[in-house]
């Protein structure tokens, strides 16, 4: 396995999933929490080095601080987030780069991709500055506040950019992701046809991971049986689709696609 995409509902075992890939490993949180609730189980192998940690909290971006009266102000400026993406591409890079790193996490990669998309905004800002004194652009223009639907070729050329150097690199690359609401086209009681929740569940981020993932997995916790499972949703081996395991882990999953394979 090289790319590996994993989803679920919260305390689904996504982290935990992610924390049985092979070692040496750097695990580079953004979603903040999951890592601590899941090391105990991989304590030794933390502790002798194995697993390294890196987080990247999201920065406050509801307002500009003024520190002369300790209030925030009202803003619609992004700040922080083009930052945060280049400090966290400058370490990945180095990751990519040193031979002992066997996997890289990225945890989770819902939250990286909004980053993503957001710090390709901000340049967008910023190139409207300064700002004139009734708050439109320095080229009279609103400050922009969304990407255009072409715009987001940037930001899914830098995501694809991020997949395809960890295949070139030769690391397994997880990508934890969140859960969320599907929506598909409906009809509804007026006869008209519209976009409303089906009910079901989906992965929540980079939507075309299935064209450069290996695998991916649904995670899920089984109330009655008190254990976590995953269901292999896609796969290269397509025979390995439609597979459920339970207390899943990358042993397990390696060992099934080997067998599949004919390699012992």
């Amino acid at each position: 396995m090289s790319i590996v995409g994993i989803w679920g509902e919260d305390k689904s075992c996504k982290t935990t999933l992610a924390l049985t890939f092979p070692k040496p490993m750097v695990f580079m949180e953004f979603d903040i929490g999951g890592f601590d609730r899941a090391i105990y189980r991989f304590q030794k192998e933390f502790d002798q080095g194995l697993i390294r940690y890196e987080s990247y909290p999201l920065p406050m971006t509801f307002g500009k601080f003024d520190p002369t009266t300790l209030t925030v102000k009202p803003s619609r400026m992004i700040v922080g987030m083009k930052e945060l993406f280049y400090q966290w591409a400058s370490k990945y890079i180095t990751h990519l780069r040193d031979p002992e790193v066997a996997s890289i996490v990225i945890d989770t990669f819902t939250l990286h991709y909004g980053i993503t998309c957001d710090g390709f905004l901000q340049e967008k800002q910023e190139l409207q500055l300064p700002l004139r004194p009734d708050g439109k652009g320095g080229d009279g223009k609103e400050l922009r506040s969304q990407l255009l639907q072409i715009e987001y070729r940037e930001p899914n050329t830098r995501i694809r950019g991020i997949i395809y150097n960890a295949k070139a690199a030769r690391k397994n690359l997880i990508l934890v992701h969140h859960a969320r609401d599907e929506y598909k086209p409906m009809p509804q009681r007026d006869g008209s046809i519209a976009s409303s929740a089906t009910g079901k569940r989906e992965r929540a981020g980079f939507s075309t991971l299935g064209d450069s993932a290996d695998v991916i997995v649904h995670t899920y916790w089984d109330d009655k049986i008190m254990k976590p499972f995953c269901k292999v949703e896609l796969a290269e081996i397509k025979q390995l689709e439609g597979m459920v395991f339970e207390e899943p882990t990358f042993d397990k999953l390696d060992k099934t696609i080997r067998m599949m394979k004919g390699i012992s």
